[in-house]
């Protein structure tokens, strides 16, 4: 649909710049220089006349990296009223194995990485008045437009939680038998000796079995997950609880198509008074994203196609992405005309 809307722009583009009026203006006599800011970003265009009422513009844009906090909250087990007493209790053991506080929330950045480059085609409609325009293009730029990613300073309490999740798999599930070669510690050879007494084991499985897994609560899945053989991993309405990966970092990636079709409109006038070379505008309207972009954390789970009832920012930050099928543009130029 967005590609027809789009074709049909360029159409009646065309159909302008075939009118006899054109002809008194040679395409490509002049060229303008602009610096562009806005919710694009920063960046520069290079335009030129092609006609008395259209206008053939390019240009790149880059987002700076600003970063944007947010936080996550850890949950131990599967129900949220009890976490909070859970992760007290364990938070004091956790602090005197790790030797550093451990806390309750994993604190994050918010990273928009997106660049473009553009065609666009301005067309003015009045004969009249040649400072409104409607514009009809594309954006083109890369996939990865923004990132999530935990600071450094929750490393220590990230970590802590995988040793956590590395103990409970040893334990979960073992029956006495399987505990006698339960190694909580493998210190390697000539270590081998070295047993743990099954008693304390079993009573250490139970306690864990009371507290559950540890990890961030990121709603729940919205239909059934299955793995690459077809085999249901998760079902709907599961918990999804997010674990930090090998590294004890939590991330998290928004992708985006390449190609993003453009239609809008904008204002064009003189900056300074009595002089045509210098002028200013202000550009507004969509860029087509092509669809919902995708949100995956590193364990490869889509937060906007496959998970619903996140909590906290990050599910409003989710709800608004899920519900914006369009990028809003909205950007000014500074314009000097070269010749």
């Amino acid at each position: 649909m967005m590609r027809k809307i789009f074709i049909l722009a360029l159409v009646a583009s065309g159909a302008l710049a075939a009118r006899p009026a054109l002809a008194q203006n040679e395409p490509f006599k002049h060229l303008d220089l602009s610096l562009t800011a806005g919710s694009t970003g920063i960046g520069f265009d290079l335009s030129t006349p092609i006609g008395d009422y259209v206008k053939l513009r390019t240009g790149l844009s880059i987002m700076p990296r600003v970063e944007l906090p947010t936080s996550f909250k850890l949950q131990v087990g599967d129900s949220l009223e009890t976490s909070k007493s859970k992760f007290e209790h364990l938070s004091e053991r956790l602090s005197a194995i790790t030797g550093k506080k451990v806390e309750p929330k994993a604190d994050m950045i918010r990273e928009p990485r997106f660049w473009n480059w553009n065609l666009l085609v301005d067309v003015y409609p009045f004969r009249d008045n040649k400072h409104w325009r409607f514009t009809a293009g594309f954006y083109w730029g890369n996939k990865t437009i923004g990132v999530t990613y935990n600071t450094a300073e929750c490393v220590t309490t990230l970590m802590a939680v995988n040793m956590y999740n590395s103990l409970y798999e040893k334990l979960h599930g073992k029956t006495r038998k399987e505990l006698m070669d339960v190694k909580l510690i493998d210190l390697g050879e000539g270590f081998e000796d070295i047993a743990t007494d099954p008693d304390l084991l079993i009573r250490l499985q139970r306690s864990m079995d009371y507290y559950g897994r540890m990890g961030v609560n990121m709603g729940k899945f919205s239909h059934d997950i299955k793995d690459e053989e077809g085999n249901v991993i998760h079902k709907e309405g599961d918990i999804y609880m997010l674990e930090p990966n090998d590294e004890s970092m939590v991330k998290a990636e928004m992708y985006a198509n390449n190609f993003k079709p453009y239609l809008g409109f904008g204002y064009e006038g003189r900056l300074v008074k009595g002089d045509d070379r210098y002028l200013i505008s202000f550009d507004c309207g969509a860029m087509f994203w092509g669809g919902t972009p995708r949100i995956i954390t590193h364990d490869g789970t889509d937060l906007t196609h496959d998970v619903d009832d996140i909590p906290g920012g990050v599910g409003s930050d989710v709800r608004l992405i899920g519900a914006l099928k369009v990028y809003p543009v909205l950007n000014v130029r500074l314009t000097r005309k070269l010749f």
